[in-house]
């Protein structure tokens, strides 16, 4: 009985046209296709997710070095301000010396 059933089976099988063949081969191409561009689909996602997080990195990086180079300008201006005003000190005590010195 099993082996009727099985030769039967097998013979059905065979029975498919080839346009039952093709059909299910085109499916087969079709259900792959999806899946690989599905899968491409969600590389993409993750790739410009992760270049996005690293653009605003980055432009955090860029925003401190800015701030980083304003301040040191700032640093500098407020030194050659001490210099002026050191030198002036100097000068003002040089001429109350002076002054001092006539008396």
């Amino acid at each position: 009985m099993q082996k009727v059933i099985l030769t039967r089976l097998f013979v059905d099988v065979m029975d498919l046209s080839s346009f039952d063949v093709a059909s299910l081969v085109a499916i087969s191409g079709l259900i792959i296709t999806v899946v690989k561009l599905y899968l491409d689909q969600r590389k993409a996602k993750r790739d410009i997710e992760l270049s996005k997080r690293g653009l605003e990195i980055l432009s955090r990086l860029v925003e401190a070095y800015r701030k980083g180079q304003e301040s040191q300008q700032q640093l500098e201006r407020e030194k050659l301000e001490f210099k002026k005003w050191k030198a002036f000190a100097k000068a003002a005590g040089w001429v109350l010396d002076r002054l001092e010195s006539e008396d």
